[in-house]
């Protein structure tokens, strides 16, 4: 019966020009083994699934798909930057849960079902590219819970690090740097500007009514940016509610304990705090106010001219933090613990950047 059943089989045929019948072995057909099929189907899968998997190797060597994805200008800067961390994330303890539960923190340090290097490549594709959670575990072959898990973990970790190698430069490094176009402020320290991210809206009627901004009509987090005369993000404060003012911002964070007396500051006039610095013997350098005559002399008109033309450096500054998407739409409640973080992460990575101001 086993020989019925996969029995040789002969083609035949003839062959019209020489008239001789020739015969053709074609192998043992007989019915396909259903379990092979379902190997080889499995196998074929794993492997499509392998080469749609989004690795380092995704951007290698394309300082075009590096920019677009990262937002580092180069390759180069991103493995720069990926090996002063290597020794630090060797370390890392991998968060579990919430952000908002900082004491639910997995003591295991085995979450490698991503290497290291792609676990900070999917950090920084969600900063910049602003994808959705899901998206990202798509891309990257991991679970949702996972992929949370690398990014709160990396945030945190690039938080820590990155705010070392910024910290806010002394009064000799800012002279030093000093552009040209500058050179009627000689003493000017930083120059401020305040922005709002949009965030979903809370439940709690005090925290509704402490994020709601009136300036933008919607809940938001509101930051303090200091920029360097050179271009230079020198100070990010942490996420305040958007009904905060900009004197209230001041007053809460350590801006005023890092300038020195001689020191210069810069900003817009909704910056009311001429009196705070005068106490640290500062200067406060803002358009002029409108005096009881109806109209500015002409010296007003220069000045609010000249400080509106140096200002626009603090606001392209805070422009290139707003090209991480992540940033776009409404900020759900899930980040918001980690907004500031986040927003720091972002403002420190454009200072790897190309020059925002020539010399």
């Amino acid at each position: 019966m086993i020989s019925d059943l996969a029995a040789p089989m002969t083609e035949i045929e003839d062959d019209v020009e020489t008239g001789v019948r020739l015969t053709r072995d074609i192998g043992v057909q007989c019915d396909p083994d259903p379990l092979l099929q379902e190997n080889m189907r499995l196998k074929l899968e794993l492997r499509r699934m392998q080469d749609n998997k989004w690795s380092v190797s995704k951007i290698k060597d394309d300082d075009a798909m590096t920019k677009f994805y990262t937002g580092l200008t180069s390759f180069a800067v991103f493995l720069w930057l990926f090996n002063y961390l290597a020794p630090k994330c060797e370390k890392m303890v991998y968060w579990r849960g919430s952000p908002s539960a900082p004491d639910e923190r997995t003591r295991s340090r085995r979450c490698m079902a991503l290497d290291p290097i792609d676990q900070f490549l999917a950090t920084m594709m969600r900063l910049k590219v602003g994808l959705y959670v899901q998206d990202m575990a798509e891309r990257f072959g991991v679970s949702v819970g996972a992929f949370s898990q690398y990014f709160t973990t990396w945030v945190c970790l690039l938080y820590k690090e990155l705010k070392e190698l910024n910290p806010f430069p002394s009064r000799d490094v800012i002279q030093r740097n000093m552009p040209s176009c500058f050179k009627s402020f000689p003493n000017l320290r930083v120059i401020l500007d305040c922005t709002e991210i949009f965030i979903q809206r809370s439940s709690s009627l005090v925290n509704q009514n402490q994020s709601f901004s009136n300036y933008k009509h919607h809940t938001t987090l509101k930051f303090l940016v200091g920029i360097t005369p050179s271009g230079v993000i020198s100070f990010v404060s942490e996420g305040f509610g958007g009904r905060v003012s900009d004197r209230q911002m001041i007053e809460r964070t350590c801006l005023l304990d890092l300038i020195e007396e001689g020191d210069g500051v810069m900003a817009d006039k909704g910056f009311t705090i001429k009196d705070m610095l005068e106490k640290k013997g500062c200067t406060l350098n803002i358009p002029p106010f409108r005096s009881s005559s109806n109209q500015f002399t002409t010296q007003e008109v220069l000045n609010t001219q000249e400080i509106a033309k140096l200002r626009i450096h603090v606001e392209r500054a805070i422009g290139r933090v707003k090209n991480f998407h992540i940033f776009d739409g409404v900020l759900s409640l899930s980040l918001v613990p980690l907004s500031s973080q986040m927003f720091s992460v972002c403002c420190w990575i454009t200072n790897l950047d190309v020059p925002l101001i020539e010399s």
